[in-house]
């Protein structure tokens, strides 16, 4: 789905109102009791306020004359998701990341990201409307054996200082320590990805280079594609070898962003998001001149897995 990015930040009109109270937003109008200030929240779109986790009201119907943008499939997977959404929202109370995988929702000017931590390090961070979130969700408490619980951790608090930075353009790099188990492929792909250094970017035929496998670009970029650590793991710094930006799972928009903000942050510009939806689009790369396979000169294609501890997760599902 292609979005105007202005409706994530506050610069576009934002008629509708989200209670935190009750998980319901409404629209102008609604003949429901007015509900608290402190308990308010602005949301430019219906599509906001569902991935945002919440459920439009029933008395005002505000998908009737602001769901244009919501399409049958993503309202189902919002709803879906409402429950998670909601408690993650909420923050709730401090959580253990021994024994469950706690998440929480973080705010961005990009839009609500979810995201998941053991006490090992940060193990998911997925746009919320990202289409395949439900099955990474699937895929992250198989692979690390432990629930998913809502709360709040320190290494969260640290996540959301970091992303607070990075998008205010006074930081290009994270430095949490990551848990991101796959296939020994995917793991060496990961590893590939945080290698590009912050305004760069490389092909997937280059990806697939220097991750082994010589000519595999399709299979490096579903690894790409599979993984949960957006932002962490740089996976919108590959792009077509034609200089297009490509396809990426939180949005070809947001994508196109992430690149022309890493590119011009060491100047202090960083882009604007009131831009038209198809300026957006544009490859963030065309015209820099950076030789992206230079970063890898130097560096054995075994690339060290993303950190993980995988006697501490054993110690943990035999508790």
């Amino acid at each position: 789905m292609t979005r105007a990015p202005g409706t994530w930040h506050g610069t576009a009109p934002r008629p509708l109102t989200a209670v935190a109270s009750t998980g319901i937003f409404c629209r102008p109008g609604c003949p429901a009791p007015a509900p608290r200030p402190d308990h308010v929240e602005r949301m430019a779109t219906a599509h906001e306020a569902l991935f945002a986790g919440y459920r439009a009201c029933l008395r005002c119907r505000p998908l009737e004359s602001y769901g244009a943008d919501v399409t049958p499939a993503q309202l189902r997977r919002a709803e879906a998701l409402r429950p998670l959404l909601a408690a993650a929202r909420k923050h709730g109370r401090p959580r253990s990341g021994a024994a469950a995988i706690v998440l929480r929702m973080l705010p961005t000017p990009l839009g609500p990201m979810l995201a998941g931590t053991t006490d090992d390090g940060i193990c998911l961070l997925e746009f919320t409307d990202r289409p395949m979130l439900p099955t990474q969700l699937k895929v992250l408490e198989g692979r690390i054996g432990r629930p998913l619980v809502t709360g709040r951790h320190p290494l969260l608090d640290e996540l959301a200082a970091e992303l607070d930075a990075y998008f205010a353009g006074q930081r290009a790099a994270f430095e949490l320590p990551l848990v991101a188990p796959g296939t020994p492929f995917q793991e060496r792909v990961w590893a590939t990805l945080q290698r590009i250094p912050a305004g760069s970017a490389i092909s997937y035929e280059e990806l697939a280079e220097h991750a082994g496998r010589r000519g595999a670009q399709r299979a490096a970029g579903t690894a790409n594609g599979a993984n949960r650590l957006a932002l962490l793991i740089p996976c919108h710094r590959v792009i077509r070898k034609s200089g297009e930006t490509g396809n990426y799972g939180g949005g070809t928009w947001r994508k196109a962003w992430l690149l022309d903000h890493e590119r011009t942050m060491a100047t202090g510009r960083v882009p604007e998001l009131s831009g038209s939806p198809a300026g957006q689009r544009r490859s963030a790369f065309q015209a820099t001149s950076t030789p992206t396979s230079s970063y890898f000169h130097a560096t054995s294609t075994e690339a060290k897995p993303a950190a993980r501890s995988q006697s501490r997760w054993s110690e943990a599902v035999s508790r």
